[in-house]
């Protein structure tokens, strides 16, 4: 029976993880150079893969599949958006028990709860 290798499953784990701070760190960089910083923390993520090790490895896999991930979310979000869409009739017509003036969670949290999420 094969066994899963949690050493390389955790380090694809922190690639992924920090996929988001190595963005962060190239973002100020990335719009000068013309890419997002989605885009180049792909490249850096498939620069990483390349590199030997039992560690840097899966670290730079993990993060060039988080990118990718990344990019490829929001137009599945707008392929899948589209077959969710609401008729616009039911688009249109506003909840019957909402009221015009909500207020606000620091004057009535109670009544805020109740008229925007309808707890009670």
């Amino acid at each position: 029976m094969n066994q899963v290798d949690l050493n390389r499953l955790v380090w694809l784990a922190a690639g992924a993880g920090s996929k988001g701070v190595a963005a962060g760190l190239v973002g100020g960089i990335a719009p000068q150079t013309g890419i997002t910083p989605d885009i180049a923390t792909a490249f850096v993520g498939f620069w990483l893969a390349q590199q030997p090790g039992e560690r840097i490895g899966p670290f730079g896999e993990g993060m060039l599949i988080s990118s990718v991930g990344q990019m490829v979310r929001q137009p599945i979000e707008k392929l899948i958006g589209g077959f969710l869409k609401p008729t616009p009739a039911a688009a249109a017509t506003p909840p019957a028990n909402k009221t015009a003036n909500q207020g606000s969670p620091d004057e009535n949290v109670d009544a805020y709860l109740d008229a925007t999420y309808q707890i009670k």
